[in-house]
């Protein structure tokens, strides 16, 4: 696999998007709203304890759907790292296969389950989709990895995020690096870094909160649109309505679930329920689940996501096959 991009840059000439400070850091742009009360749960019934995690069971089997170049398939790893093989193209998205989200691996939040396919028992990895900056969606061990495992793999990232990968040793040709509402063609396959409402942080200094970009991508290929949603909060609503102009309906949407208890977590997350309507606003012809039950990070009881899922589902006439719950490791496939 190849990267056929034009590099787009900013000029003097041009004004500077909203998104962008003037310090050369990142906002939302969106009306910011106060913590959404719809977690189907007060917050004074919360556990004051992060979430105790439990080994999920890791699903075999279906090996051969890999093999077969007509069909494409997602495969949920783990939080919200997802591999997606379309067709005869392998993509990995937010991979983290680390035992900690973490800058080092003797501390920091550890994996309640084992990564549901280990990386080197993937097919082929073509094309890595990066969100953001945040620990457990950039994991250094990951990528570094990865690039030894296949040398011509593509990296997309978000603005600024490329410095990161250079220094890790992955060659600036095979870095594209994008801002909202830019595009890149990788082959056939078409992507657009769209927004979403959230932030970046890498480090503990405070000057490093929203130095570099965040978002979500929207990857069009043969007809189909799938987009890997990352990590968000849905904000005041009008970025996806947005992207739903431009796109809907999506063929599959990757959305996150977990960490959102107690409430005030609904400004940097979804609920469950706002997941759902985010499968709405696509139109979204197939949901599958992410972000959840993999690291303890905030005070989600460990069923209360998908619970409250089930809940979201039949509350807005949702079937429950069309948004999906999948297990780690478990091949599902999509067309």
């Amino acid at each position: 696999m190849s990267a056929c991009y034009t590099a787009q840059t900013m000029t003097t000439d041009q004004p500077r998007p909203a998104h962008h400070l003037p310090d050369g850091h990142f906002q939302n742009t969106d009306n910011s709203c106060e913590p959404i009360r719809d977690t189907l749960e007060p917050d004074e019934n919360v556990p004051t304890h992060r979430t105790h995690l439990r080994r999920l069971p890791i699903i075999r089997g279906n090996e051969n759907l890999w093999a077969d170049t007509s069909i494409s398939t997602a495969t949920w790893i783990g939080h919200a790292t997802y591999y997606l093989k379309l067709k005869n193209v392998g993509i990995l998205a937010d991979p983290i296969f680390s035992l900690r989200s973490s800058p080092v691996q003797f501390a920091g939040p550890k994996r309640g389950t084992p990564p549901g396919r280990d990386l080197d028992s993937l097919p082929r990895v073509d094309l890595v989709l990066i969100t953001h900056d945040h620990y457990d969606h950039l994991d250094k061990n990951s990528i570094i990895k990865i690039h030894k495992l296949w040398k011509d793999c593509v990296f997309a990232v978000p603005l600024k995020v490329a410095d990161i990968l250079k220094d890790w040793g992955i060659p600036e040709k095979q870095i594209i690096e994008r801002d909202w509402w830019e595009t890149a063609n990788v082959d056939d396959i078409k992507l657009t870094f769209v927004p979403c409402h959230h932030l970046s942080r890498r480090g503990i200094l405070s000057s490093s909160k929203n130095s570099t970009l965040w978002g979500s991508w929207m990857i069009e290929k043969d007809s189909k649109k799938i987009w890997f949603a990352g990590d968000l909060a849905m904000g005041d609503g009008t970025y996806y309505k947005t992207i739903a102009e431009k796109f809907a309906p999506v063929d599959l949407s990757l959305l996150p679930i977990g960490s959102y208890k107690p409430s005030r977590y609904t400004r940097v997350h979804v609920s469950p329920r706002q997941a759902a309507q985010l499968h709405q606003i696509m139109q979204s012809k197939q949901s599958l689940a992410m972000h959840w039950g993999t690291f303890s990070m905030v005070y989600d009881r460990m069923d209360d996501p998908p619970k409250d899922l089930a809940k979201a589902r039949k509350e807005l006439n949702i079937p429950d096959s069309t948004f999906y719950v999948p297990m780690p490791g478990e091949i599902f496939k999509l067309y």
